[in-house]
């Protein structure tokens, strides 16, 4: 059990003339909040918050840091503020605690609504102050080491969000040790037979490995040593959730993975670094395409060393890095290595290690919920990078399998947004296609090009999908504006009246507040989108003697024409009461029963059935609209297309076509890639009855493991 005095030993090692009374009133004070409070195992609650305080002290971090691992529970679990933090141990510790405190006092619909907003919030703290996040990463390490206590539901629920963002985030940090034990803690909960079956494996093997090691490490540093290099080795077996993935990934059992042993030459010089792993080479073979220089281009968290895998001893496959002892030990520690608080400030040269963050923390002004924007954060934290050159010669870090257009957008978002075309190496190449490592890139601009739903397919980085998706929304409103505005304006002339003198009178702004729209321009924008229709307004905006004026004479005009064109066939669509109308569904969005619609006049064809929020349709001519519904009998099987992407993994396509199967759907056609990322890309065609049978395969889809995506895509 964890004490005060372990944790201000641990604080003292690294700052052995510090003072410690603020450490120790705080300790005072959480004993007596928390007194009486018991965990899941029934031990004191006090036991988390010293555990997570010891881990803040071994990490080297400031009396800020311990003190607030100390309280970091308070605010929400007991009866104390953030103002009474502020008065008693000062505004730095009280805003660290309230960085780390989840999001409370507020109600929301979905767990998964909760937790994006909890890490939204937690994401600002720490873009402030980066402390918050790695206290919030030391509570969830002590959590994830008691989580046997826990139910079987929450433990999976918080092992997954392990996985999916805080060892993400360590690695960021590029706190090493961090990472793996948060990943290995997470696979022993969430997949425990297959983590059991590897401990085993590893067990019955472990006397030999040790014993291959130690051969291997005495082998290092025999020919360097005799070569006249100081160095520093040391050799371990990789943690269990990489070798764990590498299996996955190639489909090998345990004795077959040949590179799950590590080795490390800690050397002076970075110049030692490159001539070691010469003589490395020549002593062993290389293994081709597994040699990576992290010195000349170092991970986006600083992480620096060269990597190479050899076939060593007695033919067996190993890693070696090397490095120098600083680089070891900003790799080990990450952040914590270089820690340099000055009056709360970030540590020195943050502004390049967190571009990241800052990156992160912009694009939730670009989607429209929480829960999407923790998705977009999933995928950043999980990238694969890959590096390439300006003309000018500067590197930038983009996920691998970045294009051209994701480049554009890291350079600006009106550079992304105007993106014409892109030179790769000096070679004029699609925006589409895929950047190498070293690829140097060039894009031109056009001030009349702009973003279209096209490059959606295009960008990977959640930075540039974010700003397109943001971009065609704010086109989609501006248009539909202008469509609600014509509308009204035609609606209104058949009266004599005006909308747009409407508009001067403020009667628009009127209109707006009682149908309980922002803004004018919000209540415009819902009769182009479809949402109000423009005869509701019309009637709230005209005087009670014009609303008695008939409407000016008007032909027969197309849609009587289409009335008289009745169909054999019944397609389910009712308009003004009517049905058997001679329709067709646009292929451009294939509307399904259940989803809101709208029709619009075609010349000669009847009536192009859209969904109500499809992009091609608002560019139509406003006075071809018609509304639709679907009748109670529109039971027609529908043409539909989803894009599943996947890890690439053994019997992949078997367990989705398996959801296919348990919910009725005979896919028509399937088209199944990889795309060269270890990702798998499978698009499949299908026919379905109405919507909710759709959101039940996608709902099934989304639940299989391994599957990264489900996005339904059109013609």
């Amino acid at each position: 059990m964890v004490r005060i005095d372990d944790v201000i030993d641990a604080y003292l090692t690294a700052r052995p003339d510090a003072d410690i009374s603020k450490i120790q009133r705080a300790y005072i004070y959480s004993s007596k909040q928390h007194q009486g409070q018991l965990r899941k195992s029934g031990e004191p609650y006090m036991i988390h918050p010293l555990a997570v305080a010891l881990i803040i002290a071994e990490m080297g971090l400031d009396e800020a840091s311990i003190c607030a691992a100390l309280l970091h529970d308070t605010i929400e679990d007991t009866g104390t503020t953030r103002q009474g933090l502020a008065e008693l141990f000062g505004e730095d510790v009280a805003s660290l605690v309230d960085g780390v405190t989840k999001l409370s006092g507020v109600n929301f619909n979905k767990r998964e609504q909760r937790q994006a907003e909890s890490f939204r919030k937690l994401l600002v703290a720490m873009s402030n102050d980066i402390r918050v996040l790695l206290v919030k990463l030391a509570d969830r390490l002590h959590n994830m080491r008691t989580l046997e206590h826990m139910s079987e539901s929450a433990r999976e629920r918080i092992a997954l969000e392990t996985r999916e963002i805080y060892a993400p985030l360590a690695d960021r940090l590029g706190i090493d040790w961090l990472k793996s034990d948060l990943d290995d803690l997470a696979f022993m909960h969430l997949e425990a037979d297959k983590y059991n079956e590897l401990a085993s494996s590893v067990e019955k093997t472990n006397k030999e490995r040790k014993a291959y090691i130690e051969r291997t490490i005495a082998d290092l540093r025999g020919f360097l040593e005799d070569a006249g290099f100081e160095i520093k080795v040391t050799g371990r077996l990789k943690n269990f959730y990489s070798i764990y993935k590498k299996m996955q990934a190639k489909s090998l059992g345990y004795k077959d993975v040949h590179d799950a042993i590590a080795f490390r030459v800690i050397c002076k010089t970075l110049q030692d670094c490159y001539a070691i792993l010469g003589l490395v080479h020549s002593r062993w073979v290389p293994v081709p395409g597994r040699f990576k220089d992290y010195i000349a281009m170092p991970k986006a968290n600083h992480y620096r060393s060269l990597h190479t895998t050899v076939v060593g001893r007695e033919g067996e496959r190993v890693e070696i890095q090397i490095r120098t002892q600083k680089m070891h030990e900003i790799a080990d520690a990450g952040i914590a290595a270089h820690w340099s608080y000055k009056e709360g400030s970030l540590p020195d040269g943050s502004a390049k290690s967190f571009a990241w963050l800052r990156e992160m923390l912009e694009s939730q002004n670009d989607v429209r919920d929480s829960v999407e924007f923790l998705e977009t954060v999933k995928v950043d934290l999980f990238r694969d990078e890959v590096f390439v050159f300006t003309p000018q010669g500067d590197v930038k870090s983009l996920r691998r399998g970045a294009t051209p257009l994701d480049f554009a957008y890291t350079i600006h978002s009106e550079v992304g947004n105007h993106c014409s075309g892109a030179k790769v190496n000096g070679v004029q190449v699609p925006l589409r296609t895929e950047l190498r490592n070293g690829d140097m890139v060039e894009v031109t601009t056009s001030k009349n090009q702009r973003p279209s739903p096209d490059w959606l397919e295009m960008a990977v980085s959640s930075r540039a999908r974010n700003k397109i998706r943001s971009y065609l929304r704010t086109e989609q409103r501006e248009q539909s504006r202008r469509v609600g505005q014509d509308l009204l304006e035609r609606g209104l002339r058949k009266f004599g009246c005006s909308f747009s003198r409407f508009l001067k009178q403020g009667e628009v702004e009127r209109v707006a507040k009682e149908m309980r729209y922002p803004s004018v321009d919000d209540l415009i924008a819902a009769v182009g989108y479809g949402k109000v229709e423009k005869e509701e307004v019309i009637d709230r905006l005209l005087p009670e003697e014009r609303k008695t004026k008939p409407p000016t004479e008007v032909k027969e005009g197309r849609l009587e024409k289409v009335f008289r064109r009745v169909s054999k066939n019944d397609d389910g669509i009712v308009l003004d009461g009517l049905d058997n109308l001679l329709v067709r569904f646009a292929r451009c969005c294939s509307p399904l029963p259940g989803e809101d619609i709208v029709g619009y006049v075609s010349r000669g064809r009847g009536i192009v059935i859209h969904r109500r929020n499809c992009a091609r349709a608002a560019a139509l001519d406003p006075e071809r609209r018609t509304r639709v519904t679907w009748s109670r009998k529109a039971v027609s099987q529908r043409p539909v297309q989803l894009r599943v992407t996947t890890g690439n993994r053994a019997g992949m396509l078997a367990a989705l076509t398996e959801v296919f199967k348990n919910n009725r759907i005979s896919i028509e056609s399937a088209h199944c890639t990889t795309n060269g990322r270890n990702r798998g890309i499978n698009n499949f065609t299908f026919m379905v009855k109405d919507l909710s049978q759709l959101n039940e395969l996608i709902k099934g889809l989304k639940q299989t493991k391994d599957v990264i995506e489900v996005e339904r895509v059109n013609y």
